[in-house]
């Protein structure tokens, strides 16, 4: 039986015998125990994980859904200077020992994807976010940009290369125009095919669901929401954020934004459900998981088209779109859809029926 070994920060709160301790702080990666659960029963295959973490202080094996999970200890500080040679050397260790016949490597964000294309052995790396991009359009901690500098790198050397969106593949593919690029959408949670779009007309507010960072465009937000056209409306923002930007953003904006923090998938599905649309005017996104969520509830979106959500959306039917940091034309838009409950309500419908065919292409 061919062994596939996959590299990925899979949330060890989902595990037996890891509990609410190992639930990461910020966002995570909600996909992959969606898939881990999906390859329950199957007997094709012996599938491996091997995740990094510094909660633990030694080696701990655990079998879930029919599949082995290693999670290795690790250390928070000079993992990317060294070009987490210490972890690679952990990995190698594991891949050794099971002796993988591939390894996917998810993500360019941590040693994943560096692990697997220096294995020596077949390898796929999968894309979240493509930093390399990401650092030409906003500001990132100074340890992305070396972790962009080794994606680069790491999407010369990949054998194969996954990429939740057409935009994210072009981009893969004009930093390496060899790359040999699969287009892999990640899945969304069920709580969001189970919950019903039921705005309420007396009470229009806009969703804002991410992280608190730049490159989000959550500033272009405050500034809309500050202007008089919107004095009357209210942008509810579930996400965290850390340091002195996001504090100060948050210290700054007006009273008709509603910060929540970090948010349940059922808790976030609830205000979703509510919502009179979703406001997310990034500057670049592989192919956030959010628009997809508000897609199968049927909410209006509001984006820009720097990222994979693009095709998400139809300008003018179940959304619109905006320009990066054009503070004007988003105060229109959400101006439009939150002035008129029947307009939030037709493009809600147009939503869901433009999903449904985009997935009926998609499976031909």
């Amino acid at each position: 039986m061919k062994k596939i070994a996959i590299l990925a920060a899979f949330p060890l709160h989902h595990l037996k015998g890891f509990g609410k301790a190992f639930q990461p702080k910020g966002h995570y990666a909600t996909w992959l125990p969606q898939i881990a659960e999906a390859w329950d029963g199957q007997k094709e295959v012996e599938i491996h994980w091997i995740v990094m973490s510094e909660l633990v202080q030694e080696r701990r094996d655990v079998c879930e859904w029919g599949q082995m999970f290693h999670v290795l200890p690790t250390t928070q500080r000079g993992r990317s200077t060294s070009l987490f040679r210490e972890d690679r050397r952990a990995i190698g260790a594991v891949l050794d020992e099971i002796q993988a016949d591939l390894v996917h490597g998810w993500g360019t964000e941590d040693v994943y994807g560096l692990a697997a294309v220096l294995s020596r052995r077949p390898n796929i790396v999968s894309m979240q976010g493509i930093l390399s991009y990401y650092a030409l359009k906003s500001r990132m901690p100074a340890r992305s940009y070396l972790q962009a500098i080794l994606e680069l790198f790491i999407l010369w050397k990949a054998e194969k290369v996954t990429t939740e969106s057409q935009w994210g593949r072009n981009v893969v593919l004009r930093r390496n125009p060899f790359a040999k690029v699969d287009l892999v959408e990640y899945g969304v949670q069920q709580v969001f095919f189970e919950t019903k779009w039921q705005p309420e007309e007396t009470k229009p507010f806009a969703l804002f669901v991410g992280g608190i960072s730049p490159r989000k465009g959550i500033q272009d937000l405050v500034e809309s929401f500050r202007d008089s056209k919107l004095a009357g409306r209210e942008l509810v923002v579930i996400g965290g954020g850390e340091g002195e930007w996001s504090e100060n953003l948050q210290r700054s904006a007006p009273p008709n934004i509603l910060w929540l923090g970090r948010k349940t998938a059922e808790e976030t599905a609830q205000l979703m459900s509510k919502a009179w649309c979703l406001a997310l005017p990034t500057r670049a996104d592989t192919s956030p998981n959010v628009v997809k969520e508000a897609r199968v509830i049927g909410l209006p979106v509001i984006t820009t088209r720097n990222g994979g959500q693009a095709s998400y959306v139809r300008d003018g039917e179940d959304g619109y779109f905006v320009e990066c940091g054009y503070v004007d034309g988003l105060i229109q838009k959400i101006g439009d859809v939150l002035g008129c409950f029947a307009k939030a309500k037709e493009m809600g419908d147009h939503g869901k029926q433009n999903l449904e065919c985009l997935e009926v292409a998609r499976r031909r």
